[in-house]
């Protein structure tokens, strides 16, 4: 009678740890990305002067960047696009200004977002903070991630005699939806930038991204090179 009652037991602890091994959380899923972009900052074109003010022309910049995003193969592609923007400095250090993306995937689909954003920053001394508000629209379906809201928060430090000063920022994604508010994302990102030649930069950046609040969250090591040309500057 001992031995059953010994068996029935390791047998229900058996079974019953089974359910709870079940639930356990998935682990995340890493990728190594790569992002690269060129990209040209520039006046508005002189045959716009006679249209806008000279106050307009002296604080507004146009921008347009051509980029590409891998998988976590390098060398196969997720994603090209193409961002236009523009930027209008209101006082020394707020600037407001909207963005729109064009991206073509490689099954075909197209994907389409703007953006409206407004930057604050101040220096300390040899620090640089910033702070970056982004409300993204994603044409996408209802139910989707349409309503994105950005919040990035940016610490530089400037290195005497040395060209490669470093930045911090961590920026928090948050989707309004159907379901209220839902923080789904955080990106952390380290880098510099340099200039190759007048009127040129180089920026360099490590960034990890970490998706949560989803069923099979997504944690990515990208690897980010972008240049830009300042046709103001030559």
């Amino acid at each position: 009678m001992l031995r059953i009652a010994f068996r029935s037991l390791v047998l229900w602890a058996a079974w019953g740890g089974l359910p709870a091994h079940a639930q356990e959380p998935l682990r995340p899923e890493t990728r190594q990305e790569l992002w690269t972009s060129i990209g040209v900052r520039g006046k508005v074109p002189v045959f716009l002067h006679p249209i806008v003010g000279d106050e307009v022309i002296r604080r507004l910049r146009l921008s347009g960047d051509l980029g590409y995003r891998s998988a976590d193969v390098f060398f196969a592609g997720r994603q090209i696009y193409v961002d236009l923007g523009a930027r209008y400095k209101v006082n020394d250090w707020l600037n407001v200004g909207t963005e729109f993306r064009n991206a073509h995937r490689p099954d075909g689909t197209v994907r389409n977002r703007l953006g409206l954003m407004a930057d604050l920053s101040h220096d300390i001394q040899r620090y640089s903070l910033g702070y970056r508000f982004n409300y993204q629209h994603n044409f996408l379906e209802w139910g989707q991630v349409r309503e994105v809201f950005r919040n990035r928060f940016q610490l530089g430090y400037n290195i005497r005699k040395w060209k490669l000063d470093p930045t911090f920022s961590v920026e928090f994604f948050t989707w309004a939806g159907y379901k209220g508010l839902s923080y789904f994302g955080t990106r952390y990102k380290i880098g510099t930038e340099w200039s190759p030649g007048k009127g040129q930069a180089l920026n360099l950046a490590l960034v990890y991204d970490r998706q949560r609040d989803v069923a099979w969250p997504v944690y990515r090591l990208i690897y980010s090179v972008d240049y830009v040309i300042y046709l103001n500057k030559f």
